[in-house]
């Protein structure tokens, strides 16, 4: 194989602590000392009657082993388990055709839980957004992560909304983020024509067009 992929639930299916999970990612290493490793699965399932922590234990879990990934530079990449709460014949919540398995940050029906925020924010490879309002100017400072998930950014996009009476929105630009390598850095500059801005919302957007980052200021 190119690379080792592993199913990692330390904390939950296979019990132990997060310092498990380092110590096996190190023993993975040094048995495959030239091959990356791939977290294929990792997460939180409340599928058992004894784990009542719900979705809280799920931000944990996905931030504390997300970190503990972050350290190793063999680790290529990390896969959450899973995007929703699916319908399963040996689910332990529901009946009937409801019967399922709650294991997503989102439900049946595609609610978000406050665990899609967590994943959203572990999953965006812009580590901080700063921006900072002078008046009309606006300047957007982005960094990038230097680990997972590191990649060069090509074709982003930088949108900036203006919102001004009742904090309504007035006016929305975008730009074109420079291509930006792991761990850098790139800045964006807006001048709005809209001069009573009271809040400012800017979002990095991927070339598909979903934001993996926003943030909020008030002008």
């Amino acid at each position: 194989m190119d690379f080792v992929e592993w199913n990692e639930y330390y904390e939950s299916w296979y019990g132990g602590t997060v310092e498990s999970v380092k110590r096996n990612l190190e023993e993975i290493h040094r048995a495959f000392p030239d091959k990356m490793i791939v977290v294929s699965e990792y997460g939180y399932c409340e599928c058992t009657p004894d784990r009542v922590a719900g979705d809280p234990r799920r931000i944990e879990i996905l931030r504390r082993h997300t970190d503990a990934y972050r350290e190793c530079d063999w680790v290529g990449g990390a896969i959450f388990f899973c995007y929703n709460d699916y319908r399963t014949h040996i689910g332990d919540k529901g009946i009937g055709a409801l019967k399922q398995r709650v294991h997503g940050v989102v439900d049946l029906y595609g609610g978000r839980k406050p665990s899609f925020a967590a994943l959203r924010a572990e999953s965006s490879p812009v580590e901080t957004l700063d921006v900072h309002v002078r008046n009309s100017e606006i300047d957007v400072v982005v960094n990038t992560r230097k680990r997972l998930p590191a990649y060069r950014l090509d074709g982003y996009r930088v949108r900036c909304i203006a919102c001004g009476f009742q904090d309504l929105p007035m006016e929305q630009q975008e730009k074109v983020l420079p291509a930006t390598a792991p761990g850098g850095q790139s800045q964006v500059s807006f001048t709005l024509v809209e001069k009573n801005a009271r809040r400012v919302r800017v979002d990095i957007l991927r070339p598909n067009g979903s934001s993996v980052i926003t943030t909020e200021t008030r002008g």
